[in-house]
């Protein structure tokens, strides 16, 4: 990737970003982060992050049904933002893992792909994890496999929805391998905390997440 004017802090945040909710304009290269107002803390903490580079936020009916929040990157960074769509974009302007991307993430980048994408969930009394990467192919769940397992010594196994989309899945001893490396960053947005904790029974949301961080925070008993 060409040198860019952005600080190492920012290309975390996009880098990670992009992996999950946010998206990146072919034609202007702007960066989009855009979330739900059940989700406007955690859209403002990005947004904090990204001040220095990001315009003011906006506000969006979906469907007459809820608000969506949104802010981009200034068009000023539109150079750095281009050499961003050319790494991890293909020629149709689909985002594309690759190796060379993935090299490029920090624990905060895996904290916000995790937080965009990733849940916890029970079957059949059995809880995992699973990070959402369905838009991506079967090859390209290799590439993800293999970088979590080199670099940061997490298995993650390969499971096929619907006979059709391809997602990554976590037991819990690699659960609490990845949530060791991100939960500082989670813990900076308490609606979010609901995503670490393994306590997690399927439902909508865990009750009282002041608690819960807490726990996480003074006493330290969930993770070292």
């Amino acid at each position: 990737m060409k040198k860019t004017s952005l600080l190492p802090s920012e290309l975390e945040v996009i880098l990670g970003g992009l992996l999950g909710d946010s998206c990146i304009r072919k034609n202007t290269y702007s960066i989009e982060f855009s979330h739900s107002n059940r989700q406007y803390e955690y859209l403002m903490w990005k947004h904090d992050l990204l001040n220095r580079i990001s315009t003011n936020t906006w506000e969006t009916i979906v469907q007459d049904k809820y608000i969506r929040f949104s802010f981009s990157t200034k068009q000023q960074y539109k150079n750095d933002m281009k050499s961003i769509y050319l790494l991890i974009c293909d020629k149709t302007g689909n985002k594309k893992i690759t190796r060379k991307w993935l090299n490029l993430l920090t624990p905060l980048s895996l904290a916000i792909w995790w937080m965009d994408d990733g849940c916890l969930s029970v079957h059949k009394r059995n809880r995992y994890g699973k990070l959402c990467t369905h838009c991506f192919s079967y090859e390209e769940h290799l590439i993800i496999q293999q970088y979590f397992k080199v670099i940061w010594d997490i298995k993650i196994d390969i499971k096929l929805e619907k006979r059709k989309y391809y997602f990554c899945r976590l037991n819990v001893e690699n659960l609490k391998k990845l949530f060791s490396i991100i939960y500082k960053y989670i813990l900076e947005v308490p609606l979010m905390i609901y995503k670490i904790d393994l306590n997690y029974k399927n439902e909508k949301y865990i009750g009282d997440f002041k608690n819960i961080y807490d726990e996480i925070k003074l006493k330290k008993t969930i993770y070292p």
